[in-house]
């Protein structure tokens, strides 16, 4: 019996990072790069999605979406925007990330500073 493995994405993990560095990282891959970055109070997690990634990644998201439609929820999403706390010396990029019961509070805003904006309600 032959057994396969199908990875979902690449990671690597770094530790004893500065927070500066995290910030420069981000700054210098920009947004348009292949992989996503996580770092909590030193560690940092490169991962780097791969097709097999993608598909559940978009029916989270329409599942997300009909549910808010069905309940008659107003949602909004965020995206995979790069969510980040230097106070709390963590950050995420996430597949995607909703407002929901904070929906209002953000409502028709253009850009958020989460160090002083609310955090979205869900991340994905």
């Amino acid at each position: 019996m032959i057994t396969t493995s199908n990875i979902a994405e690449q990671r690597t993990v770094l530790h004893n990072i500065s927070w500066e560095t995290f910030e420069t990282l981000l700054a210098e891959t920009g947004e348009d790069r292949g992989s996503r970055f996580a770092y909590d109070c030193g560690t940092l997690e490169i991962m780097t999605p791969l097709f097999e990634h993608e598909n559940p990644k978009i029916q989270f998201d329409r599942f997300i979406l009909i549910l808010a439609d069905e309940l008659e929820i107003e949602i909004k999403s965020a995206g995979s925007t790069t969510l980040k706390r230097r106070i709390a010396k963590r950050g995420i990029e996430p597949d995607n990330c909703y407002y929901i019961q904070n929906e209002l509070a953000i409502r028709g805003r253009e850009t958020l500073n989460l160090e002083t904006d609310l955090a979205p309600d869900l991340a994905i």
